[in-house]
């Protein structure tokens, strides 16, 4: 990632919903696809939704091995502080998922 490249907030191409406990966001990509770099500040998880396959790219440009996921799969990241990343669909079919942040627990007071 170079210096003056624009990191963005919006982690999903769509926001779905929003209250003061969690952000929920649709990400579609189409084959050869990127989100471009985005930063996650808020621990979250994702469901993956037909199926695929997932490369992530470290704001460092480093390059993730290339994950391969089924249609129902979760994951879970816990993030401590911030991370900024891209992922690309290395696959041959679309990719989608389902983003669920969990707002920092500090702010629900």
């Amino acid at each position: 990632m170079s210096e003056n490249q624009i990191v963005s907030s919006q982690v999903g191409t769509k926001l779905l919903f929003e209250n003061e406990r969690v952000r929920v966001w649709d990400l579609c990509l189409a084959p050869g696809e990127s989100t471009g770099f985005h930063c996650h500040t808020n621990d979250y998880l994702y469901v993956v939704i037909g199926g695929g396959t997932l490369q992530g790219v470290h704001a460092d440009g480093k390059r993730k091995p290339a994950e391969k996921m089924g249609d129902g799969e979760v994951r879970f990241r816990n993030i401590d502080g911030e991370d900024i990343h891209e992922a690309i669909n290395v696959g041959s079919t679309p990719w989608r998922n389902i983003i669920v942040e969990l707002k920092d627990a500090s702010s629900l007071s």
